[in-house]
């Protein structure tokens, strides 16, 4: 930077540069030239305290108390008052504070924490390193006593939800640190929870303090604090102890607290004897003034912005030379530290002698001693920045401060987001040092543990964090830089956001297309599968795991094209194409085997287990589950041990062996609750739900469903969601609240519909049908089929399409349309023949022998029934079994002759529907 000549002490001084954000620094002053202390360093740091703050990666909620002392808390007496009169109001949910740095926001928000009387429960957040709204969520629940959900989406219904129920007060401090430069949400669910909240509200009150106005709605209450009044402020440098023309100064820095705390600071420590406002001039700050009143500078920069700035360099320049190091390098560390950490950064010093120095500069007012538990130090954000930026060139610092981490690091097992402090702190480091490879190790280390426990927002902090780093390089072909893109398509996928996750998957694959990287396009590709599985869209999941494994075949991955192929058997086995499926699955089994890949092989054979299953071999299912368990006892792994006892629960469900398959499915739920696996809990509970429901004790299976639907909604868990509401409505609809299932379904609906899951939206609007059909509405349960058999057949499913075509039979059967019925279980059976569902051919039989009984053809109806009665036979359906023989036995009975029935029930069924007419009529 450059000044330009002034010979006549009057001109207007240009200082030219460019600040850290590209912005131009022009035209800041019209003062005398020799007078003139406003460098061009002190300018370039105005422009960063002005613009808007940064959000943090991922950092640690500092919650509980504020730990702010209110020893010389002065006036404010209107705006206490008024924030005191908007809690009492029942029609104000949400109170922002806002104001620049260094007003005292965060005392205020205090002094309201510690003395309004009307909240028995209050929470104090502070969000100044990034903190995410998970943890701010988990937190509060806890701290209010309310059921903790571990995982993502639904957390913000559960604040609310909490908040709705008491009284309770929820102080949010420095909420600027999550916000991006254009005031947009930089972290996930912040803006949904404050839209809900303001939407629904309640008797509880939420506060937060802010430097940057967030995008919010527009009803809530703002509170823009300014500087202290006059005689607050005097009475202020009073207590401090400060003399001189005390009413001046305060109004010539408009009262602004964190000044005058500075200024009193700075006199105290050079002339304890007389800290009298007229030394100020020997501390360098003689142009105080003269810079506080210049119309151009103050037009420039917030008055109070540019006093910050000058009386920091005079303080800064005052500490000695100890001081001054220490502050630079503990300003690299997020939140408060300790000696310890302090020690840590700048060696050679003892423990007592940093403590002592950092107690002095809390005498300076540059740091914040907290009040609660062990001692620590902490800056004041404004002093934070300023620090930071003086510090220059901190890679020496961050590197100390990783090593510092590492020595600290918690070792496995992990149990809660907490035991990983020191990783992310170690991210946090590495990211600052342009590391990005280094921090997608930490990302690595912790990425299973976080996606075991759904903390998937922390995973896309992490990733974009990254992301956002390897952009602004030219290392856009580093493979790392592409895993990141993947791993922030997978986390975006578990929530639920397909849109998002497709485009960083995509955005992968073209990259590695581009540069020939074989491997992650086919990494890529196999992703892209997994996602438009979920989303029901099969024959796209079928076209990328296929040329996946072709790209893994090409380069010699046997480990990727096992996964692919697994993954592609998957798909075959939702579609009924069991057979493909078997061939599929045994090809991975064999390249885990070559592999020597114990994990893979135990997996694989969970999964062919599956298809056993449906197919009604539960036997040989009940082998490869075992397979399956024994190998992930072997090696350890205890969630693919939760997977192979669920394949184990649901074949002895099939075999209705339901005491086998209950002690399963509950052995399988304590592990998933063991390792904090909250999508696995959510699909146990499911399970556990189904064998209740197959034994008859529907009470027993809501309670397990409603379970699994809490946590599927806590988690985001939409697939699982969907689930949960329809097997709600399939225990309904057993204890003939058919209504109620209706309810259910039609949610189920909804959800698939909305994620895209178009079997899952088949399936619900079968049950649908199904539903309608008892309630004898039979048209409406003939659309619902129609629709759901349309679905089937548009993705392929052929096992859904027999089924679909079974509700269809039904339907007409009631209809008394006999002859459609029989066309529709015979379309049934072939289906199920050709894709060897042996299941689906006994259950076509058997509704075909209901067909042909209602139309008296005895003896078809007897062969459809045995025929139906020798599957259920070899599946080991026993109560199916001794169902057909009840019906053969009566079959095969004396009948009544064949006239005389006809009449008799044509009568019967004509008696019915004219007393049901008459009655809606």
């Amino acid at each position: 930077m450059a000044e330009e000549p002034n010979p006549n002490h009057q001109e207007i001084i240009k200082l030219e540069g460019t600040a850290q954000d590209e912005s131009k620094l022009t035209q800041i002053g019209r003062v005398d030239a020799e007078n003139f202390h406003l460098n061009a360093q002190q300018v370039q740091f105005l422009v960063q305290l002005e613009r808007s703050t940064k959000v943090e990666s991922p950092g640690v909620l500092k919650a509980g108390n504020p730990g702010k002392s209110l020893a010389y808390w002065q006036g404010r007496k209107t705006e206490y008052a008024q924030i005191q009169q908007w809690l009492t109001d029942n029609n104000t949910f949400l109170i922002g504070i806002e104001g620049i740095g260094g007003t005292g926001k965060s005392t205020l928000a205090t002094k309201i924490y510690d003395e309004i009387a009307d909240f028995p429960k209050r929470f104090w957040a502070d969000v100044s390193n990034g903190a995410s709204f998970s943890d701010l969520a988990r937190e509060v629940l806890t701290k209010f006593g309310f059921q903790v959900p571990e995982q993502e989406a639904q957390l913000v219904e559960a604040l609310v939800n909490c908040l709705r129920s008491g009284q309770f007060l929820l102080i949010i401090d420095n909420l600027e640190s999550l916000l991006q430069p254009d005031r947009q949400w930089g972290s996930l669910f912040y803006g949904d929870f404050f839209k809900a909240w303001m939407e629904f509200g309640g008797n509880s009150k939420v506060l937060f303090t802010t430097r940057e106005r967030p995008e919010l709605p527009q009803i809530l209450n703002w509170l823009p604090l300014k500087g202290l009044q006059v005689d607050e402020g005097v009475a202020l440098l009073t207590a401090l102890g400060i003399r001189g023309d005390l009413a001046e100064f305060v109004e010539l820095v408009d009262g602004h607290p964190l000044l005058l705390k500075l200024v009193a600071g700075l006199l105290l420590d050079r002339y304890s004897q007389d800290p009298d406002l007229s030394r100020l001039a020997d501390l360098g700050l003689g142009n105080l003034r003269q810079l506080l009143t210049d119309p151009k500078v103050i037009g420039q920069h917030r008055l109070e912005n540019v006093g910050i700035v000058l009386v920091l360099d005079a303080s800064f320049a005052k500490l000695s030379e100890l001081q001054k190091a220490l502050l630079q390098n503990i300003s690299v560390y997020r939140g408060a530290v300790d000696s310890a950490a302090a020690v840590a950064v700048l060696p050679g010093n003892s423990e007592p002698e940093i403590e002592g120095e950092l107690r002095n500069i809390v005498k300076r007012s540059l740091l914040v001693e907290q009040l609660n538990g062990k001692r620590r130090f902490e800056f004041q954000p404004v002093v934070l920045e300023y620090v930071r930026y003086k510090a220059g060139d901190q890679s020496e610092a961050h590197q100390r401060a990783i090593d510092y981490y590492s020595s600290n690091l918690k070792q496995e097992p992990w149990q809660t987001k907490d035991d990983i402090r020191e990783y992310l702190q170690i991210f946090y480091h590495w990211f600052q040092l342009e590391n990005y490879d280094s921090a997608f190790g930490i990302l690595i280390a912790c990425n299973d543990f976080l996606s075991l426990r759904g903390c998937y927002t922390d995973i896309v902090y992490l990733c974009r964090q990254l992301i956002e780093g390897w952009e602004k390089t030219a290392e856009r072909e580093n493979r790392n830089y592409l895993f990141s893109l993947n791993f922030l398509g997978n986390a975006y996928q578990f929530l639920g956001v397909y849109k998002q996750a497709i485009k960083y998957l995509q955005h992968s694959l073209e990259i590695a297309r581009n540069i020939g990287d074989s491997y992650v396009e086919a990494v890529s590709l196999g992703f892209l599968g997994v996602t438009y599985n979920f989303l029901g869209q099969y024959q796209q999941a079928i076209e990328f795991y296929w040329q996946s494994i072709k790209i893994a075949r090409e380069i010699g991955d046997r480990n990727v094209q096992g996964t692919s192929l697994n993954n592609l058997a998957v798909v075959y086995e939702f579609l009924g194409q069991y057979q493909q499926a078997i061939d599929i699955h045994q090809q991975s089994i064999k390249i885990a085997r070559e592999l020597s890949d114990r994990n893979g092989e135990g997996n694989f054979l969970n999964n062919l287990g599956r298809v056993y299953n449906c197919l009604g071999e539960y036997q040989r299912a009940i082998e490869y589950h075992q397979q399956s368990l024994d190998i992930q006892r072997e090696i350890g792994n205890r969630n693919g041990e939760t997977n192979s006892l669920g394949g184990l629960g649901s074949a002895y469900n099939y075999l209705g062996q339901y005491q086998q398959a209950i002690e399963c499915h509950q052995q399988s739920l304590d592990i998933q609750r063991e390792i904090g696996n909250r999508n696995g809990e959510a699909n146990s509970l499911d399970s556990l739900g189904n064998a209740y429901n197959s034994l008859g004790q529907y009470q027993q299976a809501v309670g397990f469903y409603q379970q699994s639907l809490d946590i599927a909604r806590e988690i985001g868990y939409r697939y699982g969601e969907g689930n949960s509401l329809r097997n709600l409505g399939n225990a309904y609809r057993a204890l003939g609240e058919y209504q109620r299932a209706i309810e259910f379904y039609q949610q189920s609906l909804e959800i698939q519909r909305e994620i895209h899951d178009r079997n899952g939206e088949g399936i619900s609007l079968g049950y649908l049908g199904i539903a309608y059909n008892c309630l004898e509405q039979y048209q409406q349960a003939v659309e619902f089929h129609q629709q759901s058999l349309e679905i089937a057949r548009e993705i392929r499913d052929r096992k859904g399409e027999g089924v679909c075509l079974g509700g269809l039979a039904l339907a007409y059967n009631c209809l008394e349309y006999y002859q459609l019925a029989i066309e529709f279980c015979q379309q049934w059976l072939d289906i199920a023949r050709e894709i060897s569902d042996r299941n689906g051919e006994a259950n076509a039989w058997y509704s075909l022998g209901q067909v042909l009984k209602n139309i008296n053809r005895e003896s078809d109806a007897l062969g459809a029934y045995r025929n139906a009665r020798e599957l259920y036979q070899k599946m080991g359906h026993d109560a199916n079994v001794q169902d057909c023989n009840d019906r053969i036995e009566r079959l095969s009975q004396p009948q009544t002759p064949v006239v005389l029935r006809r009449g008799f029930w044509a009568w019967l069924r004509r008696l019915w529907r004219w007393v049901r007419s008459w009655f809606w009529l």
